[in-house]
């Protein structure tokens, strides 16, 4: 996912990338390092508390981002849709006085709704062709503040910030999340969370009782799209 994820990013006008991964993953990012420019961060205990990710992307943040300046969060599986120049829109934020820019996650799903394998050469978005907000499904938020102004701080997660200030545009996410890894990633968050006693772990179990009962994910039922149809998708449909 981590090369489709640069060049996406690269083409949409990001110019530097900082990562954070588990001690002992960097060498999946040094490959890509001579194309880009990223800073790799190992230390930072990407996966030491729930929400995994977010004490390690505000150590980053802090480190690296200037207070006037404004960075893309994400994670790795998520492709913003910027339908203008991406410093447009930063500009545009800047004249209403926001800091955030918020999204809306649609999941991306197979046409027969059941997760895919991938690989460098493929082409996501016509491997994932439906377009789904699963959050209808699942429970729990859909908007996250993608495009960040300065040193502001996620508010326990990344869908609301504290003192935000959203921009009037909302953009929209491709969440390329459900691949052949998902249903085994969604079992280990389900034990984290509920063994925690976190709230959230009812969505984890929503997702996994929705697969059982489907064997897929039956994206008809909450409100999915077909966007397009790849004739290797179709054939097999």
């Amino acid at each position: 996912m981590l090369g489709h994820f640069l060049a996406y990013y690269d083409r949409a006008g990001v110019t530097e990338f900082f990562i954070a991964v588990t001690e002992g993953h960097g060498l999946a990012v040094c490959q890509f390092m001579p194309a880009y420019r990223v800073t790799l961060c190992e230390e930072l205990g990407v996966a030491d508390k729930y929400p995994f990710g977010v004490n390690a992307v505000t150590k980053m943040r802090n480190r690296y981002q200037d207070p006037s300046e404004w960075a893309v969060v994400v994670d790795l599986d998520e492709f913003v849709d910027f339908p203008e120049p991406v410093f447009d829109i930063i500009a545009d934020a800047e004249k209403e006085g926001a800091n955030i820019v918020q999204a809306i996650m649609y999941d991306r799903f197979s046409i027969d709704g059941k997760p895919r394998s991938f690989d460098a050469s493929s082409d996501l978005s016509a491997l994932f062709p439906v377009k789904a907000r699963f959050m209808k499904a699942m429970g729990g938020a859909d908007h996250k503040g993608v495009i960040v102004k300065g040193r502001i701080e996620p508010a326990g997660n990344f869908h609301n910030w504290k003192g935000q200030v959203v921009h009037s545009k909302i953009l929209e996410i491709a969440h390329y999340k459900w691949t052949d890894r998902i249903i085994e990633r969604v079992r280990s968050d389900y034990l984290v969370t509920s063994r925690a006693g976190i709230p959230c772990a009812i969505e984890y179990k929503r997702v996994l009782d929705h697969y059982e009962r489907h064997g897929r994910f039956a994206w008809e039922d909450f409100g999915g799209e077909l966007l397009a149809v790849a004739p290797s998708e179709q054939d097999c449909a």
